[in-house]
């Protein structure tokens, strides 16, 4: 009811596109273009209205609207769900790319997608690429379970059925829970400079574990899940004056990539000129400490060789249609030992990521790595390759080797 009693007339607008969807400076967004739009009588009790010629943009056109002439809210909806795959996918309903494939455009490319369990191959790429409000970036694209009910809710206004469609109310709540995970997924990583400051005390000389190119990392305890938790801090030396571009690659890095043979990563701070980032602590420091521990027996060096390898092949790609990371720097000091002697790789910092196909060297005037770990193509021309990480690899596995094992040859350009 408006202030007068009188009741509200439904308004099917008819022609829902992105060309109709106008944002202000700060994308708020206004629905524009009523020109196509049927006002319901008001003693009108059905939601169909039944028009004589078809309205609106044939790309966003509902396919039962289309064939039948019978236009309800419910079409609206199915064109909303055409511009929620606009948001997803960066291109236009009628973009080449989706013609050459099919002539209806991106709608039936994206049910058959989302059927196919293929829909995260449509993303935009530049999505890869997005930044938080601290201008790095931390993702490679929507959160998973985001992007799930998004797709989801976008597939179900996409059925060629009306009566299959959700209700508007449905679509927002959705909607809105995936804006809140995405939201929370992000922030739950950020960790104040004051929580590290406590949890290393402030960052005392006491709880320094280990010193790097670019700064110190601090043995510190936070209270997770109500338990004391120990944590390892990565601190850049902001006098250094180099060093950040390292932090911002190691923290997407760890961001997405999470496999039992990588560090896990708690969180960063990037705040009071500050570039920090938290990992779990690996209670057995680093295997460069325990070459020559009596404890290292034959089995444990075999295993541990056998977790380097698994992460690294992760981290190249296998069996996964992440981009491919080369690490750039395997070597002992950089895998970390937990208390039963599981192995981690951990600093990414020199780190490439790659698209998982790219056969492509990569060319650089300066040369990244170790001495003694250095593939020697790599060190000689400067072309860096995923098989240059297996040469370190091997470097790794021989120095696992005691005098007195029975050491095995390995083959140092072996495919993983």
């Amino acid at each position: 009811m408006n202030k007068k009693g009188n009741k509200k007339r439904k308004i099917i607008h008819g022609d829902i596109k992105s060309a109709n969807i106008l944002l202000d400076e700060n994308l708020n967004v206004k629905i524009a273009d009523f020109g196509l739009s049927r006002l319901q009588p008001l003693n009108h009790t059905q939601s169909t209205i039944v028009t004589g010629t078809l309205v609106g943009t044939e790309m966003y056109w509902d396919p039962e609207y289309a064939t039948s002439g019978q236009l309800k809210v419910e079409s609206d909806v199915y064109s909303f769900g055409v511009v929620l795959f606009e948001l997803l996918t960066g291109r236009l309903a009628y973009d080449p790319i989706y013609i050459k494939q099919n002539e209806n455009g991106l709608a039936p490319i994206v049910r058959q997608n989302f059927e196919q369990g293929t829909l995260k191959d449509m993303v935009d790429p530049k999505l890869k690429e997005e930044s938080d409000g601290y201008g790095f970036t931390l993702s490679k694209g929507p959160n998973k379970d985001s992007l799930h009910i998004f797709s989801k809710i976008g597939y179900q206004c996409l059925s060629e059925k009306q009566e299959k469609r959700p209700k508007l109310k449905v679509i927002i709540k959705e909607l809105e829970k995936a804006l809140k995970l995405q939201e929370t997924h992000e922030d739950g990583l950020r960790i104040s400079f004051e929580d590290i400051r406590l949890a290393t005390r402030n960052f005392s000389m006491e709880t320094i574990i280990g010193r790097g190119g670019f700064g110190s990392v601090y043995k510190g305890v936070i209270i997770h899940d109500k338990e004391p938790t120990p944590i390892a801090v990565k601190r850049l030396d902001k006098w250094h004056g180099q060093g950040e571009q390292e932090f911002l690659i190691e923290v997407e890095i760890l961001f997405e990539y999470k496999h039992e043979n990588i560090i896990s990563f708690v969180g960063y701070c990037n705040e009071k000129d500050e570039c920090i980032s938290v990992f779990e602590y690996a209670s057995f420091g680093s295997l460069d400490m325990h070459l020559n521990n009596p404890s290292l027996t034959w089995t444990k060096r075999l295993k541990i060789g056998i977790d380097v390898a698994t992460g690294l092949d992760f981290l190249h790609g296998g069996g996964s249609a992440q981009a491919s990371v080369i690490h750039r720097d395997i070597k002992s000091a950089n895998i970390l030992l937990t208390g039963d002697w599981r192995a981690k790789i951990s600093d990414f910092g020199l780190s490439i990521i790659t698209a998982i196909d790219d056969e492509m060297d990569f060319e650089f005037e300066e040369v990244g790595g170790t001495v003694g770990y250095i593939d020697p193509l790599y060190s000689m021309q400067g072309f860096l390759t995923r098989e240059s990480d297996i040469y370190s690899l091997g470097v790794v596995l021989f120095r696992l080797c005691a005098e007195d094992s029975p050491c095995f040859m390995i083959t140092m350009r072996m495919n993983i």
